[in-house]
């Protein structure tokens, strides 16, 4: 009876390993295919089973944003081109002007918003290819801040731009397009957040073997489990107002999706005296 407890109990150990390490991956949104047969073969079924319902699942959900995604760019830009044009006739009265272009400004508020969530399923599921190439950090984040410069913001902010190593030559392998969207999105939010203006400080360095991108401004910052969130990677949709306004959105979780695509870290900290601060290190050779 010892002997067949110990046989039993040794086959059913064999059996729980490739168990447990598909559960790790369904946990982790990879696809299982596990043998059904032997000794467990109805909870190997079972995890087949939802395997393949919550890849199918997932696809649906990625096909449907991709497919509203492109449905809606057209009647947006024809929106977008009659409210651009209501808004620049001299000859209609100033009262359809402006309700022309506030339809206008929407209308850009909501392609922006769904240019944003095609990018995150993409991210999400890596259905968009990392375009790897060598990259001068330095002349990327000239380039981000130049961008926003010339695009005209308001004289309530102060935008500038530091090496911590000046004169040292560095060099990044990664998406050019993805990580010049990363520091626009961080900038953007400290402008977005900060309606009474800051000051926000961009800064390129090296630690070790990484590179450091640092975007800090001194406006109102985030409260303590805001903060925690953010650094503990939870859904970005838990930090919001009271009101039911978005604190951190998509613009966030993008940036950290992008942060994970080229195997970095990203942390969140106050700035003294008060602010935020948000400092991401990638390594050099991707």
């Amino acid at each position: 009876m010892l002997y067949l407890f110990i046989r039993n109990a040794h086959r059913v150990e064999k059996a729980m390993v490739p168990i447990l390490n598909d559960i790790r991956h369904l946990s982790a949104g990879n696809p299982v295919c596990l043998e059904e047969s032997g000794e467990l073969a109805e909870i190997s079924a079972s995890l087949n089973k939802a395997g393949d319902y919550l890849l199918k699942k997932d696809n649906t959900r990625a096909e449907w944003i991709r497919g509203i995604s492109h449905d809606i760019r057209t009647p947006l830009s024809i929106v977008l081109g009659y409210a651009s044009e209501i808004e620049d006739t001299v000859s209609l009265p100033e009262a359809t002007r402006k309700q022309a272009g506030i339809i206008r400004r929407y209308s850009e508020k909501l392609k922006n918003l769904v240019a944003d969530l095609n990018l995150t399923t993409k991210l999400e599921y890596s259905i968009q290819p990392l375009q790897k190439q060598k990259i001068d950090p330095v002349e990327l984040a000239r380039q981000v801040v130049s961008e926003i410069l010339n695009d005209g913001i308001s004289e309530l902010y102060e935008l500038e731009l530091s090496e911590d190593n000046p004169g040292k030559n560095l060099s990044i392998v990664g998406d050019q397009a993805l990580l010049s969207r990363m520091l626009n999105n961080l900038i953007r939010n400290c402008i977005v957040h900060n309606p009474d203006g800051c000051t926000i400080q961009v800064s390129v360095g090296s630690c070790d073997a990484m590179c450091t991108f640092s975007v800090a401004d001194n406006g109102y910052g985030i409260s303590e489990p805001q903060l925690n969130a953010l650094n503990s990677g939870k859904d970005i949709s838990s930090t919001q107002k009271q009101t039911g306004e978005t604190e951190h959105g998509l613009g966030l979780k993008i940036v950290m999706q992008i942060v994970k695509a080229h195997q970095g870290i990203i942390q969140f900290a106050d700035t003294i005296p008060h602010g935020l601060s948000i400092h991401i290190s990638l390594p050099m050779k991707l």
